[in-house]
């Protein structure tokens, strides 16, 4: 099992997190990403209002252009699926709101060395 922890510090700071969580019995290792070579994406479900058709297509269009998908459709509301990074995510939720969120979720931040790279079990 993987956990991630996006955290926003100094090295310092960092550094005495890191040996804290290695102290925990079943942690197996603690790994620190560069940012510059880690892909990092959240996923995020939103269920909004969509009372006629002119409405559902209209907020389908949106989503196609934050390339989202929809995963649930009713008479009245329409649930849609997006994968990308968090200002992305954001800016997805803002152009919702006028339509009327009903519902959000939201994962937080996943990540994975890019490329080659291999985890410290790998190696």
């Amino acid at each position: 099992m993987r956990f991630t922890i996006e955290i926003f510090t100094d090295e310092a700071k960092m550094n005495l997190l890191c040996n804290q969580l290695r102290k925990l019995v079943p942690i197996h290792s603690v790994e620190v990403l560069d940012p510059d070579k880690a892909i990092r994406r959240e996923l995020m479900l939103v269920r909004v209002h969509a009372a006629d058709k002119a409405t559902r297509n209209e907020i389908i269009q949106i989503g196609n252009i934050f390339r989202g998908s929809v995963v649930d459709i009713t008479n009245d509301t329409l649930t849609l699926s997006v994968v990308g990074d968090d200002q992305k995510n954001a800016a997805f939720e803002t152009l919702l709101r006028e339509f009327g969120i009903i519902e959000l979720a939201r994962t937080g931040i996943v990540a994975i060395e890019r490329g080659e790279l291999k985890t410290p079990e790998e190696q």
